[in-house]
């Protein structure tokens, strides 16, 4: 009966993350008819409406924010770049000669012009409360979400049907239960890769920041112009408050961890997921509605946890603010 059950239902498929009860019904008309019609309650279709409407809004405003961030990060980055050309050409005034004063006064403009940009990215995402809105965006999205499942798994028949309770329980293994599990594993090597790529960059940032800033000491008592290698020192740390700056805003290492956590509390409940089917076909209801809220529960603390990492991202912008203050382009020579 449980594998009756299952092959009814069928097996997963990228776009099940959508949430569409009449297409999941019409999909079903055939093999599960009870369940079909269950889909088709109002209370049902309008939470998985809601769901629709909150998920589009969350990936509209993380799209907004990584874009504005995004921005601000690099500009932070031009406007770091910039300074430090600024000082290399000071420092080769005697080559340079003619050509000194408009590079200086060339670059200088592109720094105060990038950190301009920086800054008003940055205003943008503050004051636009950017990381707040997808915050929130995201959390009443999975609230629904999670509503819709609860919702299917508690609506009964009276007399009890087993068949009805079986195929709700598969319902639920396909279109969350395997969805989640696909999704944090998808995530976690995404977020292991942006972790390693940010590690190399800062890796290469302090290399080249040592090397520039030793070569430019003994180079630099030989010849005056060799301390414009300095400036490379200059950039590597630039490039190093990038990375820390990206690792920051995506907390990659983080949530790798956390997401492997999560998978791993998933895939455990789902080796159970035999010993539920043998429990719901014996009539049990109260195994499915405990089995599902053990499966919500899990995705529920995660949601917390990833709403608790929002700070550590809040304080990577004040970061990001503060590399910005000390960017300032200079024309002096020393």
């Amino acid at each position: 009966m449980a594998l009756d059950a299952s092959a009814a239902v069928g097996a997963g498929r990228p776009e099940d993350y959508v949430l569409s009860p009449a297409a999941h019904a019409a999909e079903l008309q055939a093999s599960a008819p009870e369940l079909a019609a269950l889909l088709m309650h109002s209370r049902l279709t309008e939470l998985a409406r809601q769901f629709e409407e909150a998920d589009a809004e969350a990936l509209a405003a993380q799209r907004r924010f990584r874009t504005w961030m995004g921005r601000a990060n690099r500009a932070v980055l031009a406007t770091a770049t910039g300074s430090a050309l600024v000082m290399a050409i000071g420092l080769l005034e005697p080559s340079l000669g003619a050509a000194t004063k408009p590079l200086l006064i060339g670059f200088a403009l592109l720094s105060v012009g990038c950190g301009a940009f920086a800054s008003m990215a940055l205003y943008q995402v503050k004051q636009g409360r950017l990381l707040e809105d997808w915050m929130t965006a995201r959390a009443r999205a999975e609230t629904h979400r999670l509503s819709y499942f609860t919702a299917v798994v508690n609506e009964s028949a009276d007399p009890l049907d087993v068949r009805l309770e079986q195929l709700k329980l598969e319902y639920f293994r396909r279109y969350q239960l395997d969805l989640e599990i696909a999704f944090y594993r998808n995530r976690r090597n995404d977020h292991r890769r942006s972790s390693e790529r940010t590690l190399t960059i800062a890796a290469a940032s302090v290399l080249v920041a040592s090397v520039a800033s030793g070569a430019a000491g003994i180079l630099g008592a030989l010849a005056t112009e060799w301390a414009a290698l300095g400036a490379l020192a200059v950039f590597g740390a630039a490039l190093q408050s990038f990375a820390a700056a990206q690792e920051g805003v995506g907390q990659d290492r983080r949530n790798a961890e956390r997401y492997q956590r999560t998978l791993e509390a998933l895939r455990s409940l789902r080796a159970r997921l035999d010993d539920v089917r043998t429990a719901v076909a014996g009539g049990s209801r109260p195994a499915l509605v405990e089995y599902v809220a053990a499966v919500q529960d899990q995705i529920s603390l995660e949601h917390r946890q990833w709403l608790d990492a929002a700070e550590s991202t809040q304080a990577a912008v004040g970061r990001l603010e503060e590399a910005l203050k000390g960017t300032v382009p200079r024309t002096d020579r020393p």
